[in-house]
């Protein structure tokens, strides 16, 4: 159905994001574990949403999985699905700094997609940066 609006309304680009999210659970469910970053025993769902807030995919994952745990099985068939459904749909994949692996790149980059990858501040990064960051004395 979203496929569908996107044509209707022809839009050409696309804004991918993915994320991981926690899902307590109480009692014994199954693949259920224990998430050392939130605490509590549930879920750490896979998911990937759209800029209009549409989620496009997600899978369930125990609690324990890492953020970017199997994100190439995730994403590669979403990115051919939109190669092949909206061929002309320029794709931006967007994620946080847990999805800052080489996977992810590698997964956009054999699909001629953009990306953006939020990275978490650093010295190193910090200084790479340094120089292109203008700051001026002036009051507008």
């Amino acid at each position: 159905m979203i496929d569908r609006v996107r044509l209707l309304t022809n839009q050409t680009a696309t804004i991918i994001d993915i994320d991981s999210t926690h899902s307590d659970t109480y009692g014994k469910q199954e693949a259920t574990n224990y998430n050392a970053h939130y605490g509590t025993e549930g879920y750490h769902p896979l998911l990937a949403t759209d800029q209009d807030g549409n989620l496009l995919k997600a899978v369930l994952r125990p609690g324990n999985a890492y953020t970017s745990k199997d994100v190439k099985a995730f994403l590669t068939p979403l990115l051919k699905h939109y190669q092949t459904q909206l061929p002309t749909t320029d794709i931006l994949v967007r994620g946080d700094s847990g999805f800052a692996t080489p996977e992810v790149y590698d997964v956009c980059e054999a699909n001629d997609v953009f990306y953006i990858i939020r990275l978490k501040r650093n010295r190193k990064l910090q200084n790479l940066a340094e120089k292109f960051v203008k700051i001026s004395d002036q009051t507008q």
